[in-house]
């Protein structure tokens, strides 16, 4: 049987992780597409030498480790820094994740924040989009520390809602509680395993 996957995707600070905690308590597998750059960022790995090739030594420390608030304010600042990484780093991950849920049972969640951005995969079933209102989107990145200037340079650099809407064949209004939240996801769970497990 075919894997069964579900790209889950949504702006910053919507609850995207917190959608994937649940889907994966509910049996579901997740992969991250943040977890798996973390990973090619360390050094040993091709991304990590051309990251380090693309933008000098100094975004990098001693023993090779990426620094990733520097390299995380030059992608901020410069719109051609933050393409080279992405052309750099979207290759890998995408293969990545299509190999590590390959054979995924009962489906595959694929966080993949920047789906809007770079397209929709061919090997992925439906997406799903967890949405929220602008001012709790705000409030949410302000309470992980972010200054209201840096929240608007990060939702700039996004997909507008619009266009994430337009991509999605589910969408998730996590605008209340986490309970609420945990609801929609686990009624979605349901949908998902039937149709994975149609023949």
């Amino acid at each position: 049987m075919a894997s069964y996957r579900v790209a889950l995707t949504g702006g910053a600070g919507c609850g995207k992780s917190a959608a994937a905690q649940v889907f994966a308590e509910c049996g579901a597998v997740v992969v991250d597409a943040d977890q798996i750059a973390h990973e090619l960022l360390e050094p040993g790995h091709a991304a990590n030498a051309a990251v380090r090739a693309a933008f000098g030594d100094d975004i990098a420390d001693n023993e090779g480790r990426i620094l990733r608030a520097p390299l995380r304010a030059r992608v901020f600042a410069d719109t051609r820094a933050r393409q080279t990484l992405e052309a750099i780093l979207h290759p890998p991950i995408r293969e990545l994740m299509k190999q590590r849920s390959e054979g995924a049972r009962p489906y595959a969640v694929l966080v993949i924040p920047l789906l809007a951005e770079t397209g929709r995969p061919p090997w992925v079933n439906r997406v799903l989009v967890i949405d929220t209102k602008p001012s709790v989107q705000r409030r949410r990145l302000q309470d992980r520390g972010l200054d209201p200037a840096s929240i608007e340079r990060l939702l700039a650099i996004q997909a507008s809602p619009a266009l994430r809407r337009a991509f999605a064949d589910d969408i998730l209004e996590n605008t209340g509680s986490l309970q609420a939240l945990a609801e929609g996801v686990r009624a979605l769970h349901a949908r998902y395993r039937a149709r994975a497990t149609t023949p």
